[in-house]
Order: C-alpha cells, then sequence, then structure tokens
C-alpha cells in the first residue's frame, strides 16, 4: 500500500497577486482545483525563487525526493512501528500555467493539495519542534531512514499537517552519503550534524544504526532548511490558471 496524497484534478485557479507562504528556495501560492475529484478544494502551487523554474532538473530532482520518500514512508509503516495511525505523502505534480496567465504563461510549477495545521518537526541540520508524541514519530522516521537505507539516505526536514487519523508530509529532504540529493543535502557533513543533536525516543529502536559520533556538529543547528547555494529571486502576479503539465 501507497501512504500518498494526489492532486485527483487537471486545472486549478492560482492567486498570485500575494505570496501564501515561502520557503528556504520556493514560493507557495493558495488557490483552488476547478476540475475532477477535488473540484472546489484549497491547493498550492510552488515555484522555485532561482528564476530557474524553466530548469527540468530542479523539477526532476524533487519528483525524485518524492518518490524516494514514498518508499521510505512505506517501508515504515510495513514495519509496524506506527500501529493505527498513518503518515502520508503529500504528492506534488508538475503543471503549467495557460496562455492567460500573462507573464506567467508556459512557466511550470509543482501543485499539491494544501495542508492545513501545518507545523514543523524537524530541519536538516537537526533542529526539533515541541515535545508531543508526532514530534517523537518524526524523528523515528528520520532515524529509520538512515537504518533502512543501510546509512546512505536520511529522511528530515519534516513538515505538514497533522489530521485525526494521522499526519501528511509535505517538502521533506533526504541527504545522503552520496551527496546528490538536491540543493539541501548537506552529505556526511548534514546526517552527522543530524544525529549530533538527535534523541532517540519511545518509537526508536535501539539496535538502528546511527553515524559515528564525537559531540561535534560540523554544521550549525537552524529551524529553516539549511541549503549550500539558496536562490534568491521572486515574482508576483495576478490571478492566474494552472492545468496539468
Amino acid at each position: 500500500m501507497s501512504h500518498r496524497r494526489i492532486n485527483k484534478s487537471t486545472t486549478a485557479d492560482i492567486v498570485t497577486s500575494s505570496i501564501f507562504a515561502s520557503g528556504t528556495f520556493k514560493n507557495v501560492w493558495a488557490g483552488h482545483y476547478t476540475s475532477g475529484v477535488r473540484k472546489g478544494q484549497p491547493c498550492v502551487s510552488k515555484e522555485f525563487k532561482s528564476g530557474s523554474v524553466y530548469e527540468k532538473h530542479y523539477f526532476s530532482e524533487e519528483l525524485e525526493i518524492i518518490r524516494h520518500t514514498q518508499e521510505i514512508v512505506d517501508a515504515f509503516h510495513t514495519a509496524g512501528i506506527l500501529p493505527g495511525r498513518e503518515i502520508i505523502v503529500n504528492a506534488p505534480e508538475i503543471w503549467s500555467y495557460e496562455d492567460s496567465a500573462g507573464k506567467k504563461a508556459g512557466q511550470k510549477s509543482l501543485v499539491e493539495p494544501m495542508i492545513e495545521n501545518f507545523e514543523k518537526f524537524n530541519s536538516n541540520t537537526g533542529w526539533t519542534g515541541q515535545d508531543n508524541v508526532w514530534n517523537e514519530v518524526m524523528q523515528a522516521l528520520s532515524h529509520f531512514s538512515y537504518h533502512d537505507s543501510g546509512r546512505r539516505f536520511l529522511l528530515c526536514d519534516l513538515q505538514g499537517g497533522l489530521y485525526s487519523d494521522g499526519y501528511i508530509l509535505s517538502d521533506p529532504v533526504i541527504m545522503s552519503q552520496a551527496h546528490d540529493c538536491g540543493p539541501a543535502d548537506l552529505g556526511n557533513d548534514g546526517i552527522k550534524s543530524f544525529f549530533e543533536r538527535h534523541r532517540c525516543g519511545q518509537f526508536c529502536n535501539r539496535n538502528w544504526m546511527k553515524p559515528a559520533l564525537t559531540g561535534r556538529a560540523p554544521i550549525p543547528m537552524r529551524q529553516g532548511t539549511t541549503m549550500e547555494c539558496p536562490p534568491t529571486r521572486h515574482d508576483r502576479n495576478p490571478l492566474s490558471r494552472l492545468r496539468e503539465y
């Protein structure tokens, strides 16, 4: 079973007169679906700040991270670590603005269902959120990803929305030994920094692997997402229509 949440629509109206939210390297615009099962429901359009929204590698990297996150979350469920509750991955798709969108016509973005009750549980440098059960679950998910991948990957920067029967994740980061999972992949130094600050809770297994620790994190801790080359640009445009790409 794949634990994911998809658009179930092919068109949307996006209000781009003001930014709904902004992360380290993406701006988020709010709107609503205009077709399909989710017609009338809220959605978001995420655009890269760098001005490189036309460069395919940004989108391919993002979708590959989501695909890999999905595999990790599915394995976490298969391992039976969280009985009775579900972690779901919000799965974006690449859509493009229609001709009526003016300057944005033809521009690509990542569209996915909107998440309510948004909060952050950890960052890619080891910051963690408030002390509660779901926070412990998310720290365990990060630790599990490192163990289950044989030390090759670490799923982190976990954020999203809490619902009555579980949690929906969006915009995760994967760090890797190969240092090839996008601009927020801080490589081995990032993985080590994360685990220097990680504290196992009730959902972690004491036999899960960790990197060798020295008591000193190579990268400073921050709540936001740390990137090696953060982009800088953002745009503002009026109401525009999006269509599945």
